[in-house]
Order: C-alpha cells, then sequence, then structure tokens
C-alpha cells in the first residue's frame, strides 16, 4: 500500500474515511489535501469530495491493515 492510501499519514480528522479502503488522498500542487472516496466512480450514491468529517457511511469497508 502507498503512502498516499493510508489517510493517516496525510489527512487526519476524515471520520470513517480515515480507516476506508476506498478513501484515495489527493494533494494539489498548492499543497492542500483532500480526501476522495472512490467508491463514487461506481456508485452515484456517494460524494467524490465528502464532507469531512464522516461519522456514518452505507459503503464503508475496514481497510486491511498491513498485519492482516
Amino acid at each position: 500500500m502507498s503512502a498516499d492510501r493510508r489517510a493517516g499519514a496525510t489527512a487526519r480528522g476524515a471520520g470513517l474515511c480515515d480507516s476506508c479502503r476506498h478513501q484515495r488522498v489527493v494533494r494539489n500542487t498548492r499543497g492542500s489535501v483532500f480526501s476522495m472516496c472512490e467508491r463514487s466512480k461506481v456508485d452515484g450514491r456517494f460524494p467524490k469530495y465528502p464532507r469531512l468529517p464522516v461519522l456514518e457511511c452505507a459503503g464503508y469497508e475496514r481497510r486491511a491493515t498491513e498485519a492482516e
């Protein structure tokens, strides 16, 4: 898993997104960091960039840890 996929390393306070397998952390050229939901690509019910922190999400799936 790349460092950009690990939310805790780059974006904090994203709620459930921080541990969700569908999160991708996106950085722009100005250094801002955004939490993108990759589930939004296949299911329109999920926003591409959800309002943070996400406290409840029907599409949440816990990300496997490196130890698993």
